[in-house]
């Protein structure tokens, strides 16, 4: 007889039974495309409103400063290391309850505890009060992406993967919007209101009721979230394919394993790292750039910046999973293709800004920016996806968006300030000095992406060897 020949698919992707895809959209509220893709919008929904109770304080600057007496860095610590403390605490122990447990229900806990949190901040009456209900809220959102990706990862075969990755990760750019958006026309709306009392609790300042609103508002989805299911996790071929490819990795299994292959692993964790603390760098600077730069108020900056925001984050989202199927046309690797561009037009971008006089130049490079953090996010979280065994995603997920967030939040929020006091020596030049620490990191990530590129190739080709020999095993 004649040996079956060894396909070579994707591996821990590979496509799911037709039943149980079936069963997947019969859990769906509608069916047709928004069937199909119900479990990624919810997803999202969720991380859209957790991204928008973890960017409001870049709106509450002015009022903080005002009414808490804080200075600029004491700010930017509430905006970064308040948040990345508890965040990089449980990052790890997140994506090892991913990796492990029911994800739709560690979602539902996890989402009413960051809501809880962010609506604590509207009570706080010392600075001390803001630091800690942020650290709630850090210890919260650690389990979102590693829980959420893994959960991608299992309810989306290898063609589905990638568009599904980058609706998920356009939750940024979505909730950045609308928490500029919204968060500026409340808070104009609420500093108008001196105080106000609430029974049982006390009173609070006027503009402390937007964080009620936003905490209030983000509990919606997450009671969404329990018409998700969680699947069984999907079977591939992992390193050694004559033992079972369910293999459990542990966080010291996972870290091992990792560290062998830190050519990939570690230089695509801290490349994509640098990328990601300009993002943060500037969307916790902007507005206070815009305001005190070009006189803006809130709802000016929400409204101008924040549509900025939605639209050319949206635009990022779009045009990378189009670039990525176009690249597939000359490259086995596309993915690691589309990430490596990302970098460059951040180092453009951001040498524009250094150089901007006007709101409207400022504007646009602001524009091209949030375009060119946007634009590598999903093909990276879809790389990391497939270079990974099944049982890694959940730890291998929260490494990457720990070390991202602790470069993002504990460097880029607090640098700001202190570039601006220390080496250029005025307070206000906050857009020369977002601008200087994105193009350096933006050099960097240059770098590193480019030697990530090459681990992740010797990755994929193990991968797909691998399943080649399960393959013949099986026939």
């Amino acid at each position: 007889m004649t040996p079956r020949t060894p396909s070579l698919p994707v591996n821990s992707l590979a496509e799911p039974a037709p039943g149980a895809v079936a069963g997947r959209e019969a859990r769906a509220p509608m069916g047709g495309v928004l069937g199909i893709y119900y479990g990624v919008i919810i997803l999202t929904l969720v991380y859209c409103f957790a991204f928008v109770d973890r960017q409001i304080f870049n709106m509450l600057v002015a009022p903080i400063k005002r009414d808490f007496g804080a200075s600029d860095l004491e700010v930017g610590y509430l905006l970064g290391p308040a948040f990345i403390l508890s965040y990089v605490a449980l990052g790890l122990p997140a994506g090892w309850c991913a990796d492990r447990f029911n994800r739709t229900r560690l979602l539902i806990f996890a989402g009413v505890a960051w809501g809880i949190g962010t609506m604590a901040a509207a009570f706080a009456d010392s600075y001390q009060g803001l630091f800690f209900s942020r650290l709630f809220v850090g210890a919260s959102e650690a389990f979102l992406y590693p829980a959420g990706m893994s959960l991608i990862a299992d309810l989306y075969d290898r063609k589905r993967l990638p568009i599904a990755t980058s609706i998920f990760i356009a939750a940024p750019s979505v909730g950045g919007g609308l928490a500029l958006l919204g968060g500026g026309l409340l808070l104009n709306t609420t500093e108008q209101i001196a105080s106000v009392s609430i029974p049982l609790l006390g009173t609070i300042r006027g503009w402390q009721l937007t964080l009620i609103f936003v905490g209030l508002a983000g509990l919606i989805p997450i009671l969404l979230m329990a018409t998700v299911p969680d699947i069984k996790r999907t079977k591939g071929a992992t390193a050694k394919p004559s033992e079972a490819t369910e293999a459990q990795y542990g966080l010291i299994d996972g870290t091992a394993y990792m560290l062998k292959r830190w050519s990939f692993y570690f230089t695509f964790f801290f490349g994509l790292a640098c990328s990601s603390l300009v993002m943060l760098t500037i969307t916790a600077w902007a507005p206070t750039f815009l305001a005190r730069t070009f006189g803006l108020n809130p709802a000016e900056v929400g409204s101008r910046y924040g549509t900025l925001v939605l639209v050319f984050g949206l635009a990022g989202g779009i045009a990378s999973p189009l670039i990525n199927s176009v690249l597939k046309r000359w490259s086995n690797y596309p993915t690691m293709l589309t990430v490596r561009i990302g970098p460059y037009l951040l180092v453009l971008f951001a040498s524009l800004l250094y150089f901007a006089k006007s709101e409207t130049i400022a504007l646009a490079c602001l524009a091209g920016l949030t375009f060119s953090y946007i634009f590598p996010m999903s093909m990276a979280s879809t790389s990391l996806q497939l270079a990974c065994p099944p049982r890694l995603r959940g730890v291998a997920a929260a490494y990457y968006f720990v070390i991202v967030s602790l470069m993002g939040y504990g460097i880029g929020t607090t640098a700001v300030p202190l570039v601006a006091s220390k080496i250029l020596h005025d307070p206000n030049r906050i857009g020369e000095s977002m601008a200087g620490i994105s193009i350096f990191f933006g050099v960097l990530a240059i770098i590193l992406s480019s030697i990530a590129a090459r681990g992740f190739r010797a990755e994929r080709d193990e991968m797909l060897r691998n399943q080649a020999i399960a393959d013949v095993a099986d026939a």
